[in-house]
């Protein structure tokens, strides 16, 4: 008897493992496949409708023109709305004509990002690659659509992924920073990438997109000039740059206090952010993008002592923009870490 409970332990701890390898290789084949910055110039055009609660939609078009790794420009564009991004030769310029940050634009930049895992070859700056690859996995399974998923969780920042079992493709990804849902795959040469987004978050529509790639594109030089007026930092670039990078890390953690007056009033929830953060891993800038107002000046005083691990590119440690949520429990929903101040 004792003999047969050993051998079905070790069948479990095997097949245990087995489940984590086939999830690594599932989130491999699909990263992959959603990677468009490997393979030449492509311009990827998404026209965003965002629906607001008078019900006079605004549309924006957002464009992409990818010519390499260390060149590359991403536009926001709309009727009074201009949001440009450059990178080029090693300097990343970054100019907008809106007072607060976009916040349903980041949000379906992070979904974009989703795609590939943030392959730091792309063209993204508001939310560092996920390190995916030594990730602790929990992995379940989920019917989406009628579609048999492997919906994979991971940490850090917390996001489950749920992938189409059969052919790799992102169905779903939820976590902190809400919930994408991903459709209409066609293929482009090795890539297979959607052409329907849709992003939430707390069950609330924020986008509906519709995504166009296009391959073989001949950039002229002035697309991938600095805007005048615009804001430029160093950004390192190299050869292999998907290759040749470190995920940042979140290594402090300060849980916000709960004002005297909104805990009076019974006002808990989050708050939304948009963090910069140096080279050196330390929180400067703050902007909040959603919460109540009552928590807002705790939440900041909380997340601008976050300290994250150096967000390192081609050997040198480079700025990056991460979306924070800080969040006021109630004491009933309090997990037993909420009470630790830093870990």
């Amino acid at each position: 008897m004792l003999s047969y409970l050993l051998a079905a332990g070790m069948l479990a701890t095997a097949a245990f493992a087995n489940s984590k390898e086939e999830a690594h290789d599932l989130m491999s084949k699909s990263f992959q496949q959603a990677d468009l910055w490997t393979q030449g110039p492509v311009k990827l055009v998404a026209t965003v409708r965002m629906p607001v609660p008078n019900g006079q939609d605004l549309n924006l078009t957002y464009t992409v023109s990818w010519a390499s790794p260390d060149k590359w420009r991403a536009e926001w564009s709309a009727p009074g709305l201009q949001q440009v991004t450059v990178l080029n030769n090693g300097k990343l310029s970054y100019i907008t004509n809106q007072k607060a940050p976009l916040v349903r634009a980041i949000q379906f930049e992070i979904a974009l990002a989703r795609l590939d895992g943030g392959n730091p070859a792309g063209p993204y700056t508001v939310t560092p690659p996920l390190d995916w690859e030594k990730a602790k996995l929990d992995v379940s399974k989920k019917k989406i659509n009628g579609v048999d998923a492997r919906c994979i969780a991971l940490g850090q920042p917390s996001e489950t992924l749920c992938i189409d079992s059969s052919t790799g493709h992102l169905l779903s990804a939820d976590g902190e920073r809400g919930s994408f849902e991903y459709s209409d795959y066609v293929t482009n040469g090795s890539n297979s990438y959607p052409q329907t987004i849709n992003t939430s978050y707390l069950k609330t529509p924020m986008t509906s997109a519709k995504v166009t790639i296009t391959r073989g594109e001949k950039f002229p030089d002035a697309v991938f000039m600095a805007p005048d007026g615009s804001t430029t930092v160093d950004y390192s670039s190299c050869a292999d740059v998907a290759k040749n990078f470190t995920a940042p890390h979140l290594t402090k953690v300060i849980q916000p206090k709960m004002p005297e007056a909104a805990k009076k009033a019974n006002k808990y929830g989050a708050v939304w952010m948009l963090t910069d953060v140096g080279k050196d891993g330390d929180v400067g800038k703050t902007t909040i993008m959603g919460g109540d107002p009552d928590l807002n000046a705790a939440a900041t005083d909380a997340v601008q002592k976050y300290k994250f691990t150096p967000y390192m590119r081609c050997g040198q440690a480079v700025p990056f923009q991460e979306v924070v949520v800080a969040a006021f429990l109630p004491p009933a929903q309090r997990p037993p870490e909420y009470n630790i101040e830093t870990k």
